[in-house]
């Protein structure tokens, strides 16, 4: 065969002098990487491998008389920043670990750091804050302001647009109010300013103490009352009842009322509580165009600056939680159909999260799914994992007994597969599932055969997803990585994935592990086994020089070797 290896494909290169590989954290050689990896995996725990990269990024940093760039720990450290990456996460939770500054680099050139906001806003998918920078980035945010004199303005520089504005000085946004003042004829109120000032209202409420303190401090008198008795305020609601002919809305009351629905807000609680002292109806209204509801939403969204949850769109908003609810189903499908991001913020209270986790088990009579909480809570399943660590961990601290059912159907658990690559932005490892996932790896395992064999009933492709730190390839399974093992414990030359067998009509297909002696095919669960039986037959008909070796279940090869019973194909190289 043209394309079959030969043996001398498996002897070693030849060099005067032989490589020698060193363990980074005992200081013992070998004469390979993988010698090297197998020591290291065996000898040392996941904790002490940790301790050690983080001595050694203080001890650059001492070395430095800084904290240490990635650039520089590459060049001069004794782990790679990839190592680091792949141990916790990012670089800067690194230095976090280590008790180290992020990196204030001074002599990073401006076509860096905006080349890395931009790379940034690539990855998240929008433009990223300063604390996306801080947790995700190369830079720390402090070295943006020090290079362009506010994060705000590097995000301008590099073509993207602000998500908040911060840092404005008082005299601009007092100039601001002055200019809208002069071409209104009058103050402008809140509203008027999100519509068409060049800055949003929150931003003089943060810097000033409240709206109408920015319109003092501006010489300005302020347009809306504020010690306003609770009769007044019910009569401002009547008096707009009367003038339209409808229950007026919170939004009527901003833009034609007398009274900010602040103010509404302090003395009953919420606009809609302020309707029924005054003895209307809530806006529950069933008959609202879908595409008002959804207008009034995103509005909601740019005020309050972040996705609303259904109680500000209770105190805050046009519409009730209610109408919602009978539109749509549920309050996160409305956000789905806004085109919203579902309340997966980390800054959601405990007790709000526990609360709506119990609504939603006593409404659905079970233990509720994370599927179950994205289409019919309040909050996204997102919110309950970053605040309590894991789903299962959310629901015992809600006194709920986690899901350990065996009945799962098959369509439910490759759902949930789909659902955490489309939440993690790529195909998920069974420790992902585990950790953040619906369901526990063992029980894809049990229902599939293997992890790997129910992504590719997923319709996922598992390549290349498992990169073991004892072997200088990827494996596709934990079964090949056990085999790998098996092979270097043996002092067994081989090379992985290296020769390519034809079948059928133009395929072509890839054994596991080729030696000079024998071609070895790791199998799990048959998925699509007319295809695997094709592909066995092939290769048996191909090598002539070789014998096919299949490990595991059982298909056409010239020796099988049950997987329980794998550590005798050592003793095929004897």
């Amino acid at each position: 065969m043209s394309d079959q290896s030969t043996i001398s494909d498996f002897q070693p290169d030849s060099c005067d002098e032989p490589e020698v590989y060193e363990c980074g954290i005992c200081d013992r050689t070998f004469d390979s990487s993988k010698g090297r990896g197998i020591h290291r995996s065996k000898a040392h725990s996941d904790a002490e491998i940790k301790e050690e990269m983080l001595a050694e990024i203080q001890r650059l940093a001492t070395e430095l008389g800084k904290t240490p760039s990635q650039r520089e720990m590459d060049d001069q450290g004794r782990f790679s920043v990839k190592a680091y990456q792949n141990k916790f996460g990012t670089w800067n939770k690194s230095l976090k670990k280590a008790d180290l500054s992020l990196n204030k680099e001074g002599n990073v050139s401006d076509a860096d750091l905006l080349a890395e906001l931009r790379r940034l806003s690539d990855e998240i998918g929008e433009t990223p804050t300063s604390r996306d920078m801080a947790e995700k980035g190369k830079y720390a945010p402090s070295t943006y302001s020090i290079a362009f004199g506010s994060w705000n303005d590097a995000v301008r520089e590099a073509g993207l647009d602000p998500t908040r504005l911060r840092e404005v000085p008082d005299s601009k946004l007092l100039d601001e109010l002055e200019r809208l003042t002069n071409q209104l004829g009058q103050p402008p109120t809140v509203h008027q300013m999100e519509n068409h000032g060049r800055f949003g209202a929150k931003t003089f409420s943060t810097t000033f103490g409240s709206w109408n303190d920015a319109l003092r401090e501006a010489n300005l008198e302020p347009n809306k009352e504020r010690d306003v008795g609770r009769s007044r305020l019910i009569d401002e609601i009547e008096r707009l009842k009367e003038v339209s002919g409808v229950v007026p809305t919170a939004e009527t009351m901003r833009e034609q009322g007398r009274f900010a629905v602040n103010t509404y807000k302090r003395n009953f609680g919420s606009w809609n509580d302020a309707l029924q002292a005054a003895g209307y109806e809530l806006n529950n209204r069933t008959n609202i165009p879908e595409s008002q509801l959804l207008d009034e939403l995103k509005r909601l969204k740019d005020e309050i600056g972040e996705t609303p949850r259904a109680i500000d769109m209770e105190k805050e908003g046009k519409f009730g939680w209610a109408t919602y609810e009978t539109a749509f189903g549920s309050w996160n499908a409305a956000l789905n159909q806004a085109g919203l991001s579902l309340n997966n913020r980390s800054n959601i209270p405990k007790s709000e999260l526990l609360h709506e986790l119990n609504s939603l088990y006593s409404q659905l009579g079970e233990t509720p799914g994370r599927r179950d909480m994205d289409q019919h809570g309040e909050f996204g399943s997102g919110a309950y994992m970053s605040a309590f660590g894991g789903w299962n961990e959310a629901l015992q601290e809600a006194g709920i007994e986690p899901n350990k059912r065996r009945n799962v159907p098959e369509s439910e658990l490759l759902d949930a597969i789909r659902s955490l690559r489309d939440e993690v932005g790529r195909i998920p490892t069974r420790s992902e599932m585990n950790e953040k996932g619906e369901f526990s790896g063992s029980a894809y395992a049990h229902r599939f055969g293997s992890w790997n064999d129910a992504l590719i009933a997923a319709g996922l492709d598992p390549h290349k997803i498992l990169r073991p730190s004892h072997l200088d390839h990827v494996v596709r399974s934990t079964w090949e990585a056990d085999v790998a093992e098996l092979l270097l414990n043996a002092g067994v030359e081989y090379k992985y994935e290296s020769l390519e067998i034809s079948y059928g009509d133009g395929s072509t297909y890839t054994p596991d592990f080729v030696t000079n002696q024998y071609v070895i095919e790791v199998k799990g669960h048959l998925y699509e086994p007319d295809k695997v039986m094709k592909k066995a037959r092939a290769a048996m008909a191909e090598l002539d020089n070789r014998q096919y070796v299949v490990v595991g279940t059982a298909i056409p090869a010239d020796i099988h070797v049950p997987w329980e019973n794998r550590g005798q194909i050592t003793e095929l190289f004897d």
